[in-house]
């Protein structure tokens, strides 16, 4: 029988999501240890978390956390910089380590058949590094060249502005790689003493997944990390701000042919009761390529090649942000709609088939999101350290799923109020003229 080709097939079953078991050991001095084996694919991924990010550095030594970081591969006794990179180059392994708000994170990608080598370079990166001054002088001159070099690029000055905008002198008001004065104020000794201090077992969390056999790696980490000791003490996360009153900021970038455009406000932590409907409603109005902001001002207007929203969940209240980048003479105009869409979702029922296309794309693309060991340690690591139930994955699609139309109204009164919502624009203040006018006063600045 030919089929039909003028009507779509019926979709197929969503795939189930199978996430390997993890099994949980604590070593006695507090580091805890997970793993997964997933057997047949000879990729080995780890992640350690440690309780040293941003929000446990002196706010006059911001970026000392991710500068730490950093220098991990910067040396040890009997290695300099060179020699480790020779050292990852022969594992044939991948190593990143950063830091975050409240966490720093060491992530390692092998073969299973180096897992013992894998290892003793974690350990010796981790435990062992001496933080040499030539190598703290190099990378702390890098990060001040990368500070200099974002003051040329309008996205970069429009998200530093507006996280300080809305947090004041708070922590989420300033960069995790810190600012200028703060990081030429970093030197060896700071560095040193922040690692000694925050770079302990007790409150570490070390995860594995992919080809390994847990009867050989159990007695691997504990011969490498069962000697390491101290406390750290998980990081609390920062009040919120006080609730604030949103305005208009205008920062002049003199002839620049667009403007980054951010409307933003203090949204909410991880664990919210309202959490998943937070989801669903951020997918509809910015969160996808058919989400409203970008098919107003991309699709039907062509004033952008992108628009998009999204609240970013930490320990404490993260921001809201939606941004775009339009032609200059249309800063004012992206706003209005930009704003008319926000309102839109606060004052009326998405629509079925809105809805239907959010939590589609939210749940059926999720298998996927699974697929290899760093993916998988990526999420797991991702629950542990914002404390999310040992089943959110596993009933992520039913909640997603059980969001009604109300529940995305609700959150969007409740988190998108208009008087606390602040605009800000990094742009040619004489070409954006009186377009911002009937927004309110606007607050005009130069790039600092």
């Amino acid at each position: 029988m030919t089929p039909d080709r003028t009507v779509r097939p019926p979709a197929a079953a969503p795939r189930p999501l199978a996430l390997p078991g993890f099994e949980r050991r604590t070593l006695p001095n507090g580091l805890r240890f997970e793993y997964a084996a997933r057997r047949g694919v000879q990729e080995v991924s780890l992640r350690l978390v440690l309780e040293c990010g941003a929000g446990v550095e002196p706010a006059s030594h911001a970026g000392l956390a991710e500068l730490t970081a950093r220098l991990l591969t910067g040396g040890m006794p009997g290695r300099d910089a060179m020699d480790v990179a020779r050292w990852l180059d022969r594992l044939g392994a991948r190593f990143r380590a950063a830091a975050g708000y409240s966490v720093s994170t060491v992530s390692m990608h092998f073969l299973g058949d180096v897992l013992e080598e894998a290892l003793d370079f974690l350990a010796a990166t981790v435990l062992e590094s001496d933080f040499p001054g030539r190598e703290v002088e190099r990378l702390r001159s890098e990060r001040l060249d990368q500070i200099d070099r974002q003051r040329d690029d309008p996205a970069t000055v429009a998200n530093l502005a507006t996280i300080a905008e809305l947090y004041g002198d708070g922590l989420y008001g300033r960069p995790v790689g810190g600012t200028a004065d703060t990081v030429s104020e970093i030197g060896r000794d700071a560095v040193r003493t922040f690692h000694e201090a925050r770079y302990r077992p007790d409150g570490a969390l070390l995860i594995v997944c992919g080809d390994v056999d847990p009867e050989r790696l159990a007695p691997a980490v504990e011969a490498r990390f069962g000697a390491w000791s101290g406390r750290s003490g998980r990081v609390s996360p920062p009040s919120a701000p006080p609730a604030r009153e949103g305005g208009v900021v205008l920062i002049d970038r003199p002839g620049s042919p667009q403007s980054e455009l951010r409307v933003a406000t203090v949204g909410v932590p991880y664990g919210t009761e309202d959490h998943h409907a937070i989801i669903v409603a951020n997918a509809i109005l910015g969160g996808l390529f058919n989400s409203r902001i970008n098919l107003n001002l991309r699709e039907e207007k062509g004033w952008t090649y992108g628009a998009r929203s999204g609240f970013r969940f930490r320990r404490g209240p993260g921001p809201f942000v939606a941004r775009t980048a339009v032609e200059t003479a249309k800063t004012g105009p992206a706003f209005e709609e930009m704003m008319r869409e926000i309102e839109g979702m606060r004052t009326g029922l998405v629509t079925a088939d809105e809805l239907s296309l959010a939590r589609n794309a939210l749940t059926l693309s999720l298998p996927l999101q699974f697929e290899t060991a760093a993916q998988i340690c990526g999420k797991v690591s991702r629950q542990r350290i914002f404390g999310l139930p040992d089943d959110y994955w596993e009933t992520y699609r039913g909640r997603i799923e059980a969001v009604t139309p109300d529940q995305v109204q609700a959150v969007c009164r409740k988190y998108l109020a208009r008087e606390h919502l602040t605009l800000l624009a990094v742009g040619d203040a004489e070409t954006v003229g009186s377009s911002l006018d009937g927004f309110g006063a606007v607050d005009a600045r130069s790039i600092a």
